[in-house]
């Protein structure tokens, strides 16, 4: 791994670099090794890999069905998937789409040896949206970016619908495309992006995904490509999220450390603590990052369960479930999270 590398991975690099601050954090990440080596990430996609054969042996289901976007995120976990001895089912599920985007999927599918389904949903979130119309005649029709928020959820939960209607048809599961990065800025739907089993989650946009795609074998045009949401809600991921996936890591990690070093830091101390100084853009990303967590908080914790008076009850399950039908491949990651946290 060298600094370029992450640089042209991420797309940072097309992008005119990084300024003053972000690019002495991520020398500095770096010799940390917050941004994993090549090694260390070979290492990662290995024990992904055993975890997800673990689990198809010792839960008894072997079939995962997931949307093909055209990104890299689902392409990667599909990949992941077949290299656990997975059925892997594709679907790209458009609405109005770029053809562009679409095309991706398939031939991901194809790269990657996925059984693959095409169903255009325009028809129904045409439907769905003039129905909700009848309430709302704003929603149609509205180009405010709250409006078209919700169209966009709208579009993620349909394409939701089909695919746990498809895990059922297939007795499988719904495998779950989002990374760590979008978890953080949540960047994803309630009940719209989240399935079964994620095997993504903890990895970083900027630099693990395409990485990591590279290695498994997911087309370049699809590790390469600029990222979307693909609802129609704004002009890329990046765009709409205010920063580069590369300044959203570098500023998380940069944050996480900063409350290490001092858990009673507050909002305000921030920018001083993480020796910001002059550099503006560095102080405006850091806004962005914050401001985006605390809008997103709830989700990351969905769905919210307060300190009930009849809580024990949550335990009595929890405990049957894990003393007789947890998959020990599950009761073991427990575990290691138990002992990390002593």
């Amino acid at each position: 791994m060298s600094y370029s590398e992450i640089l042209a991975l991420s797309r940072q690099a097309a992008a005119g670099g990084l300024a003053p601050w972000f690019d002495a954090r991520l020398k500095a990440q770096i010799d940390a090794g917050l941004f994993l080596g090549e090694d260390r990430l070979a290492q990662v996609r290995d024990r992904i890999t055993r975890q997800l054969a673990d689990y198809r042996t010792q839960a008894g289901v072997g079939t995962a069905v997931l949307g093909m976007s055209g990104g890299v995120d689902s392409a990667l976990t599909a990949a992941l998937f077949k290299q656990a001895g997975w059925r892997v089912i594709g679907f790209t599920l458009p609405i109005h789409q770029n053809p562009v985007e679409t095309e991706r999927g398939v031939e991901a599918c194809e790269a990657l040896g996925l059984e693959h389904f095409h169903l255009d949903l325009s028809p129904e979130y045409e439907a769905m949206v003039a129905g909700l119309g009848r309430v709302d005649e704003a929603m149609p029709g509205s180009d405010d970016t709250p409006a078209r928020t919700r169209r966009g959820n709208l579009r993620a939960r349909l394409r939701m619908i089909t695919l746990y209607d498809q895990a059922h048809r297939f007795g499988g599961v719904v495998a779950s495309t989002d990374n760590f990065s979008e978890l953080g800025a949540g960047f994803w739907t309630l009940h719209g992006d989240v399935g079964d089993l994620a095997p993504v989650q903890g990895l970083i946009k900027s630099w693990e995904i395409p990485w990591l795609a590279r290695e498994v074998g997911v087309p370049e045009k699809t590790w390469r490509a600029k990222p979307t949401d693909g609802l129609g809600i704004g002009a890329g991921d990046e765009a709409q999220i205010g920063a580069t996936y590369l300044e959203w890591d570098i500023t998380v990690f940069a944050i996480a450390e900063a409350l290490q070093q001092d858990p009673q830091i507050t909002v305000a101390g921030l920018a001083d603590a993480l020796d910001m100084g002059g550099d503006d853009h560095a102080r405006r990303i850091l806004g962005t990052v914050l401001a985006r967590l605390r809008m997103t908080w709830h989700k990351r914790v969905n769905p919210i369960r307060f300190d009930h008076p009849l809580a024990d009850r949550f335990a009595l399950i929890d405990r049957t479930d894990e003393a007789l039908f947890r998959p020990p491949v599950l009761r073991q990651q427990e575990a290691a999270h138990d002992h990390q946290r002593i």
